[in-house]
C-alpha cells in the first residue's frame, strides 16, 4: 500500500484519536506534523504536505490549497465539510472525505431530548426539586403528539428525526428536501414546500448540510414565515440561518430557537442570540456519544485507507 510523504493535521489533540488510529496513522505517511489551528507553522508546513486533515468547522479556501502543491487528499474529523472549497479542490485533482451517518442516532436522540427538556420545563423542575419544593402547581407542559412536526432536509440525520417524531411520539410529521423522499412518503411523512412548512409546523427541525449553496437559507422571509409560538430546532451549522433577521424575530418573543453550534458562531453572533431568553443554546453534544465516536474514529482511518489503496469512499467532491 502507498504512503503520504507528510500528514498535517491541524487543530488535533491526542485524545481525539485512540491509540490504535495514532498507530496506523503512522504506518500511512512518512512524516506526521500536528499543529493547533491558529498555528503560524501551518503555511510553512503545506508546501510539502500530500495529505490535509481538518476538523470539525476548519476552513480550507484556495489560498490553502494553493500553498500546498503537493496536496492529494483532505480529510475531514466529521460530517460537515462547508467551509472547505471542495470545488477549487476537485479542480486541483484533490479528494476531499468527510465522516457520514456515523452520528444519526446520537444526533436525532439529542434533538428530542432538548425538546422534550424544554416542553416538559425538565431543568426548572429538577433545581425546584433539589431545593425541596415539591409542587407541580406552576408546570404546565406540552405533548408532541398530534403536534405538526416540520423536518427541513431529510437525509441521514433528518430522516431519522422525522421516524422518531412519527412512530415514537405520533406526531403529524412533514418534511421539505430538495429531493422528494418516496420511501418516507410512503411511510406517511408528507411532502410540503418549505413556505408551507415554516407556516404550518409547531415544531420544526433544520438538517441541511452547510454547503455555499445553502448559506442563510433560513433568511429573512423564510424566518417571518415561521408560525408564532412555534419551536425551531437547528443541530446543523449556524450558517444557514441569516442572523440578523433571526434576531429580529427573537425580539418579537413569539418563537423559540434552540440551537447547539454555539461554538462555531463568532463573539458577536453568540452575544447577539444570548441576550434573548427564548433563544436557547446548547455546546455542540449532539453527535458525543460512546458509539458515535467509536464509528467516527474507525470510518476516519478507513476513509484514509482506501485513499492510499485507490478506492477513496465518502467522497463530497
Amino acid at each position: 500500500m502507498k504512503k503520504f510523504n507528510k500528514i498535517l493535521m491541524v487543530g488535533y489533540i491526542k485524545d481525539d484519536l485512540g491509540k490504535k488510529e495514532w498507530i496506523l496513522l503512522k504506518k500511512y505517511s512518512n512524516e506526521i506534523v500536528v499543529l493547533p489551528k491558529d498555528s503560524p507553522e501551518i503555511d510553512d508546513n503545506l508546501s510539502s504536505t500530500d495529505c490535509l486533515l481538518v476538523k470539525l468547522g476548519a476552513k480550507v479556501n484556495k489560498q490553502m490549497i494553493d500553498a500546498a502543491p503537493a496536496l492529494k487528499y483532505i480529510g475531514m474529523l466529521g460530517t460537515g465539510y462547508g467551509r472547505i472549497d471542495t470545488s477549487y479542490a476537485r479542480k486541483k485533482n484533490i479528494i476531499v472525505c468527510n465522516i457520514a451517518g456515523y452520528s444519526r442516532e446520537g444526533v436525532a436522540e439529542f434533538g428530542f431530548g432538548i425538546l422534550i427538556e424544554y416542553v416538559r420545563e425538565i431543568s426548572r423542575a429538577k433545581l425546584q426539586a433539589s431545593n425541596e419544593d415539591y409542587s407541580e402547581s406552576t408546570y404546565v407542559g406540552t405533548e408532541l403528539k398530534g403536534k405538526k412536526f416540520g423536518v427541513i432536509g431529510l437525509g441521514n440525520i433528518g430522516n431519522r428525526i422525522a421516524e422518531i417524531g412519527k412512530f415514537g411520539f405520533q406526531a403529524d410529521v412533514s418534511y421539505w428536501s430538495k429531493h422528494r423522499k418516496e420511501d418516507a412518503e410512503k411511510k406517511g411523512i408528507q411532502f410540503k414546500e418549505i413556505n408551507d412548512l415554516l407556516k404550518t409546523s409547531d415544531f420544526i427541525s433544520l438538517n441541511l448540510a452547510y454547503v455555499p449553496q445553502t448559506k442563510e437559507f433560513i433568511d429573512k422571509q423564510k424566518i417571518q414565515l415561521i408560525k408564532p409560538g412555534a419551536v425551531f430546532l437547528n443541530l446543523a451549522p449556524m450558517e444557514l440561518i441569516d442572523i440578523d433577521a433571526l434576531e429580529s424575530r427573537l425580539k418579537k418573543d413569539d418563537i423559540t430557537f434552540i440551537l447547539d453550534h454555539s461554538d462555531e458562531l463568532s463573539p458577536k453572533q453568540a452575544m447577539q442570540l444570548s441576550k434573548y431568553k427564548n433563544c436557547i443554546m446548547y455546546p455542540p453534544i449532539g453527535y458525543v456519544t460512546k458509539e458515535a465516536t467509536a464509528a467516527k474514529k474507525e470510518m476516519f482511518i478507513d476513509n484514509i485507507e482506501n485513499f492510499l489503496q485507490g478506492k477513496p469512499n465518502n467522497k463530497v467532491n
